[in-house]
């Protein structure tokens, strides 16, 4: 999926989970959930984020560990060591987590099991396709009306 899609979709969670958890600061919670959902792809040497820090590109495979159930498991637990308060945690695992879903319906998918298992869950939608554009301006509308729901 596009670095747009995985916002778009990361954008409509975060909604979802600001009326689910309401936290204290909405715009810092957003912004941290939008970078968790764009930060699995710095396994890619070529997106957005994997262009800044090149080393990890190279040392391991795009949708490998950083795309894995186990990598958001330590993660989790590594960052709930540092920050004792939910503030910084659970919107990053939220958008973190909307990235490794949104990438399972992909044609490549993702191995979420990896590297117990290289078994995929995969699915149809090819990044920069037409059913992608189609998905991507459905997210946007529904992220523009649940603002509106929201703040409106």
């Amino acid at each position: 999926m596009l670095f747009k899609m995985h916002l778009a979709f990361g954008f409509l969670i975060g909604l979802a989970a600001i009326k689910a958890f309401s936290p204290q600061n909405t715009l810092i919670f957003t912004l941290i959930v939008l970078a968790g959902s764009v930060l699995p792809d710095i396994d890619h040497p070529k997106s957005r984020i994997g262009k800044k820090i090149k080393i990890i590109g190279f040392l391991f495979e795009h949708r490998g560990f950083f795309h894995s159930l186990l990598f958001l498991a330590l993660i989790s637990l590594v960052l709930t060591m540092f920050f004792r308060d939910n503030h910084f945690v659970l919107p990053l695992i939220i958008g973190y987590s909307s990235h490794l879903f949104l990438d399972c319906f992909n044609h490549k998918g993702i191995m979420p099991f990896y590297p117990f298992s290289r078994i995929r869950a995969r699915g149809f939608i090819k990044t920069g396709s037409l059913t992608e554009t189609i998905l991507f301006v459905f997210l946007i509308i529904t992220d523009a009306l649940l603002l509106l729901n929201i703040y409106g």
